[in-house]
């Protein structure tokens, strides 16, 4: 596992971004990085603003590994990796999400990864969830995340929920996009990196376990993004509308063609949740008034 020029392990800090998780779910996650048979130098969790201030769990509040750092307000996902990218001077760099538990193995594997590829400046394993008989649960690991293959290679870029970096590679493109507060900030950033010559490589051998407790306002929250609708000023009711329903009898109809006839309840549910977010919300949103003459 040493560099095979130093012959020395490099140092590896892990980055866990946080905004009003479940506080059971950041213990398993911090507990799943304290546990990895690779040696991890520091753990650095940011509060991104969270509406009710984050606090570790008791037994981590007194390691010295683990440091909580607060962000004055909430600056999206890329802006809290960054704030605690900032923090580090490891050679590797490990972004991890809240809610995603690494197996012991996954850092060991990743950086071997890395080591044995020097082109790459990132790499990812499979993600798989921790309750996959849940409707809901099946749904989302179906239709909105990435789906992961049996071979190990290069890949076009590494899904968030569990990244190493190499400090390097991230250096040279500035660390993510702070533009980028929700969503495809993890395929900005690799196709960024690209350019400057850094590869993305999957590991097959190795996973991450979600520990997400899927709800309708959650996936529906979900499917908007993957819409590209964010809020009412950023973005208009109409198109988000036509978008959503095509899609939606698109994916209805494949499920009724394979059979999928349990999906078909989900698909009507998470379709009509979606709009109905997006249409209080923009019923609600202040809009500008001409001044009165």
């Amino acid at each position: 596992m040493a560099d095979p020029i130093t012959n020395i392990q490099p140092a590896v800090d892990v980055v866990i971004p946080v905004f009003g998780e479940r506080s059971e779910a950041l213990a398993a996650t911090l507990s799943a990085c304290v546990k990895q048979t690779y040696p991890v130098n520091r753990i650095l969790v940011v509060d991104d603003g969270s509406p009710e201030p984050v606090f570790l769990p008791d037994w981590a509040q007194s390691s010295a590994q683990i440091r909580l750092l607060r962000l004055p307000q909430n600056e999206g996902i890329s802006g809290a990796r960054n704030a605690g990218i900032a923090l580090s001077d490891a050679s590797l760099i490990a972004c991890i999400n809240t809610e995603v538990l690494p197996e012991p193995g996954w850092l060991a594997a990743c950086v071997s990864n890395l080591l044995g590829h020097p082109g790459v400046g990132a790499c990812y394993t499979r993600m798989v969830s921790a309750t996959p008989h849940r409707l809901l649960t099946r749904w989302r690991m179906r239709f909105l995340e990435t789906k992961f293959g049996e071979e190990s290679g290069s890949s076009e870029f590494a899904p968030g929920h569990a990244v190493l970096f190499r400090k390097e590679a991230l250096d040279a493109v500035g660390g993510y996009d702070v533009r980028l507060r929700l969503h495809h900030e993890d395929s900005d950033i690799c196709h960024r990196m690209r350019k400057f010559g850094w590869d993305t490589y999957y590991v097959a051998n190795s996973f991450c376990v979600s520990i997400q407790k899927d709800t309708l306002e959650q996936l529906a929250a979900k499917e908007l993004r993957e819409s590209y609708w964010y809020s009412p000023a950023e973005s208009s009711l109409i198109p988000l509308c036509f978008h959503l329903s095509k899609w939606t009898l698109v994916r209805a109809a494949r499920n009724l063609v394979k059979g999928r006839i349990c999906f078909l309840p989900v698909d009507i549910a998470i379709w009509a949740s979606a709009l109905w977010t997006a249409t209080f919300r923009t019923l609600r949103f202040p809009r500008a008034r001409p001044d009165a003459k």
